[in-house]
């Protein structure tokens, strides 16, 4: 009994030296209060501190279509809704591709507290890519959202595709006609037919022609998915002028909203070209780079002769100038196709020549000779410096 009394007299004792201790330790500190302004509301309960206006995307920022055929037109509407307590304000800023989003718009502009309203998009899946990505900001009033990145991502298949995109024909005759393909597959099952091919330019379409034919099974195997498919030749017909021509066929199916387009892409040149390394070949000059006088130089060019006089075509060189440290001479011709063949001229300028600039008025002339019955003269300038 007497063990436990003068066992709650020590604890006693021990809780009270404690409390001493520990007002002497910390009698002169200050203890941080809180002072932060509480509103009391009508019922004396304190009001919740202000949020301000906050932006929640309801649907998610990022909308994955899925699947959409190329050049097909979408719909999507992102929910937004106002999680603060104060009025959002929305609106849309510059989108990335203006071609391909055309519409981008919010609803409702602004927000009370709760409430929620939908941003418009739509889109044509405009893309040579098999994947479509799209993005446009959403500006808000929300001080930690000031904008909100909406994006639209998808894959993009084709019912029906061209091989490629463009065919070219480079530096045919006035003369002359050539032809190039293009292949079209059909991917869904079903009739597949090509119902029109039209080009877009009258002035250089009148020159051109297209010839559809079904793929053969081989040709047809070379795109493993495809269900059917045509050949589309391309005719180039004699008459267009010299000079770059461009023009585009139009190819409508009975699978295809929008009909397919080919860029047609070319240039008619004159039968006799020169050609070659330093060549300004619209302008018949070689531009040479500066010469040394101790080591001169030796450069070769080309004269192609094509067209269907090319075989009873010689060149000959009749003339040049200078005389002095200046030599132009022509070598065999060369048949690289059925189609031309190629004269080399090799320039020289020897080792001791005199210095001095032939250009800007002064050129150099290599003076050709032709058998050609409507080109009989070719006059070949050439610009070059001789340095010590």
């Amino acid at each position: 009994m007497k063990a436990t009394i003068f066992g709650i007299i020590a604890l006693v004792l021990g809780i009270a030296t404690g409390v001493a201790w520990t007002r002497q330790e910390f009698a002169h500190e200050a203890v941080p209060v809180d002072l932060t302004p509480v509103t009391i509301t009508k019922a004396g309960k304190p009001s919740r501190p202000t949020i301000g206006p906050k932006v929640t995307i309801v649907s998610g920022e990022r909308h994955d279509f899925g699947a959409m055929e190329r050049n097909a037109h979408g719909k999507h509407a992102y929910i937004v809704r106002n999680d603060g307590d104060a009025p959002l304000e929305l609106s849309t800023g510059q989108v990335s591709c203006g071609v391909c989003i055309k519409v981008f718009a919010v609803a409702k502009p602004i927000l009370a507290p709760g409430e929620q309203t939908d941003v418009h998009i739509e889109w044509d899946v405009k893309t040579g890519d098999a994947k479509f990505e799209q993005s446009g900001p959403l500006n808000t009033n929300d001080p930690l959202k000031p904008s909100v990145h909406l994006s639209l991502t998808g894959q993009v298949i084709d019912n029906v595709r061209v091989d490629r995109p463009d065919v070219h024909f480079h530096d045919l005759s006035p003369s002359e006609s050539a032809t190039a393909s293009v292949n079209v597959y059909a991917f869904k099952e079903g009739d597949f037919k090509i119902e029109s091919t039209d080009f877009t330019i009258p002035r250089v379409g009148r020159f051109l022609g297209a010839n559809v034919t079904p793929l053969t099974d081989s040709e047809l195997a070379s795109e493993p998915k495809a269900k059917s498919g045509y050949k589309v030749t391309i005719d180039v017909k004699p008459g267009l002028p010299q000079g770059d021509f461009e023009d585009t066929l139009q190819i409508t199916t009975n699978q295809t909203t929008d009909p397919l387009s080919v860029k047609v892409i070319g240039n008619i040149a004159s039968d006799i070209l020169l050609m070659g390394p330093n060549v300004i070949r619209e302008k018949s000059l070689i531009n040479l780079p500066a010469i040394s006088q101790a080591t001169g130089k030796k450069h070769t060019v080309y004269l192609i002769v094509k067209g269907p006089h090319r075989d009873d075509t010689n060149v000959t060189i009749d003339s040049i100038e200078p005389k002095k440290d200046f030599s132009a001479t022509l070598g065999e011709p060369i048949h690289d196709t059925p189609k031309t063949k190629r004269y080399p001229i090799t320039i020289e300028i020897p080792p001791g020549a005199a210095p001095g600039t032939y250009g800007d008025g002064s050129y150099a002339h290599i003076h050709v000779k032709t058998t050609h019955p409507e080109i009989k003269d070719i006059d070949i300038r050439v610009r070059y410096v001789v340095r010590e």
